[in-house]
């Protein structure tokens, strides 16, 4: 009887529950209806597939009807849609594209290439429609930046037409089957040892980046290995430490499509491999990279018989942010100081940056005093400390420039590392809190970076940086920091203006290269600056920055008054919306890079009396727009 009497008071309790919070599990976690809109059929989706391109190629949003919400991304980051990245620099859209559609998640898709500036480059496009209204665009652009990519002449870019073609029932398979199918094939690729878990039709194929990666003569993986189960057979991708944020947001089953995104990390704590066949294989980056990637699959009989993909670099770890699970670094809370602990002065600052750069060379993390909560990111991707450079450095530079501030608990190592046998530039930013490490924020600068790139072999530190001013030379921090930011607003109006003093003899090095003298120059700007210009304050007085929209999220963490230093970081944004421009005299240049893009910026400043004498700085290419982790 009381048991009865308990049922009946826990379904009461139930009912009760219900009426209170009617829509509490209406619908699975994630969406936003129990019941999904069945108004755009098929042909309703291809249209707003196609509709989405013919708006992009006439640069008119007011062509398709975007949700008043829309959410759009070109590589991994959000922009505004209809106005930033490719939308501002697209100058011709193909009518070919392999295009798919799913009415049960009401997703549509476009693979193929555009023009932009005149220029071929691979597109893959994946838009959601709610209400007959566009609230979804994903993008991914792949640009020639100078990385090894695949990159296939578009004038001979022809989609396998199977992708369009509708199965016959006895060949068709369940939607959670296809995803099990597209998923076994990222589980092939993932640690590629030569177990394969998916399963391939015999003359199956990949196109990749517009060329056919699974055949000969493509100069590509075909020529070591043809086919698609061959290749994984022979191991050759066991670069591939995991396959992550695989997200399948697209299945057609009358046509046997499946369309995936995800990335590809190439952790690259070895540089060299063996094949299954003992042959030995050896990197081509000798660095931590991701891909970001846009992936097609024809499924036939429960097998893969084509792929098409579009994928790019992005920088390593790099998160989707329509991926459901990625938390904001921002979120992470602070470590709390040890009250006990003795005030870390210059000395003891500069012994923690030794201490964590022999550390970081031993790949030793756990010898350090780590603070109960550490943030770690590298070129503003949060990591775990042992991912990235932490697995694939070798070296380090016996001759640092180091600075301390003991008012922030802040110090910085900037100089030279080697990953294997590859050197890059390096700056590190390492914050103690109560003896204890609860901050490290890393750039790095590698060869293949676009942008200025000078001999590592050559670079030496400036020995003004590390003497200290007499009495009369310094500036207070409000000061030291007041003109390192007037200095990022000349840039970033650059009509020939100063909002800052430089030294007559100023000069700036980006990457061990210098771009106020010799033939080097910054990215993006007219290339060889200096044969129109010598010199911090000419070149900025003749607006040669001017393509620079605008210097974000600056930042001075480290400011040392004795020696006249100040560290600063940010991104420089440039939509590069015109490839020409004008300077302050009138004159019309060329912009030396013909695409969208952000420079992260770790730059280090001397003044002395109350001029910017010396600037030496780390750039590295990021997506436009590109967020900082570590923004106030």
């Amino acid at each position: 009887m009381h048991q009865m009497s308990f049922i009946r008071g826990f379904l009461l309790s139930c009912l009760l529950l219900s009426a209170l919070v009617p829509h509490a599990f209406a619908q699975a976690p994630g969406e936003p209806s129990a019941v999904r809109p069945s108004d755009c059929n098929h042909d309703c989706l291809i249209g707003f597939a196609r509709g989405y391109m013919d708006a992009l190629a006439h640069r008119d949003p007011s062509r398709v009807p975007f949700a008043r919400t829309v959410r759009f991304t070109e590589n991994n980051v959000e922009l505004r849609a209809g106005r930033e990245g490719l939308w501002a620099t697209v100058t011709g859209v193909p009518d070919q594209g392999l295009v798919a559609a799913d009415t049960t998640t009401g997703q549509a898709a476009w693979i193929g290439h555009v023009q932009e500036h005149g220029l071929p480059v691979y597109y893959g496009m994946r838009l959601q429609v709610r209400n007959k209204q566009i609230t979804e665009v994903e993008t991914i652009v792949v640009r020639r930046t100078g990385l090894p990519l695949p990159f296939g002449d578009v004038s001979k870019l022809v989609h396998d037409p199977s992708f369009a073609e509708v199965l016959p029932p006895e060949e068709r398979r369940p939607r959670e089957r296809l995803v099990a199918v597209a998923d076994s094939y990222f589980n092939t690729v993932e640690l590629n040892d030569g177990m394969v878990f998916a399963p391939f039709h015999a003359d199956c194929a990949r196109l990749e980046n517009g060329l056919l990666t699974t055949s000969r003569g493509s100069g590509s993986s075909g020529d070591i290995a043809q086919g698609c189960e061959a290749q994984f057979r022979l191991g050759i991708y066991r670069i591939n430490k995991r396959i992550r944020e695989r997200r399948y947001p697209l299945v057609d089953v009358e046509r046997g499509v499946v369309v995936a995104t995800g990335f590809f990390d190439h952790a690259n704590e070895f540089d060299r491999y063996k094949t299954t066949d003992g042959k030995e294989m050896k990197t081509l980056l000798k660095w931590p990279n991701s891909i970001s990637l846009v992936e097609a699959f024809k499924i036939r009989d429960g097998k893969i018989s084509r792929i098409e993909a579009v994928f790019t670099y992005v920088p390593y770890f790099m998160h989707s942010p329509f991926y459901p699970v990625h938390a904001s670094a921002s979120a992470i809370p602070q470590a709390a100081p040890d009250p006990s602990a003795a005030p870390c002065d210059r000395e003891c600052l500069i012994g923690f940056a030794d201490r964590y750069m022999e550390a970081l060379v031993r790949r030793d993390p756990g010898s350090l005093p780590w603070a109960p909560v550490v943030r770690f990111t590298e070129n503003s991707v949060p990591l775990m400390i042992g991912e990235g450079l932490w697995g694939s450095i070798r070296k380090k530079w016996a001759n640092p420039l180091r600075i301390a501030d003991p008012s922030t608990g802040n110090v910085v190592w900037f100089g030279v590392i080697e990953e294997h046998d590859a050197p890059a530039y390096y700056g590190m930013r390492l914050k103690v809190q109560g003896g204890r490490i609860s901050e490290v924020e890393t750039v790095v600068s590698r060869k293949f970076n676009p942008g200025p790139f000078g001999d590592p072999a050559k670079f030496q530190i400036d020995p003004t940086f590390d003497a200290v001013l007499a009495p009369a030379q310094r500036q207070s921090r409000e000061r030291l920091q007041s003109l390192v930011d007037g200095y990022f607003a000349t840039q970033q109006r650059n009509d020939g203006t100063l909002f800052t003093q430089i030294d007559p003899a100023c000069q700036r090095r980006e990457n061990g290269e210098w771009v106020t003298q010799g033939k080097g120059g910054s990215a993006v700007i007219v290339a060889e600056p200096a044969s129109l210009a010598k010199g911090c304050e000419a070149q900025l007085r003749l607006g040669l920055y001017r393509p620079m929209d605008r210097f974000r999220d600056r930042r001075f963490p480290v400011i040392d008054v004795e020696r006249g230093l100040v560290v600063a970081m940010g991104f420089a944004d440039f939509s590069v919306a015109d490839t020409t421009y004008t300077d302050a005299k009138g004159r019309t240049h060329k912009t030396r890079d013909a695409y969208p893009s952000s420079r992260e910026a770790f730059e280090i400043f001397s003044i002395r009396d109350g001029r910017i004498s010396r600037i030496d700085a780390l750039s590295v290419f990021q997506p436009l727009g590109m967020p900082s982790p570590w923004r106030n």
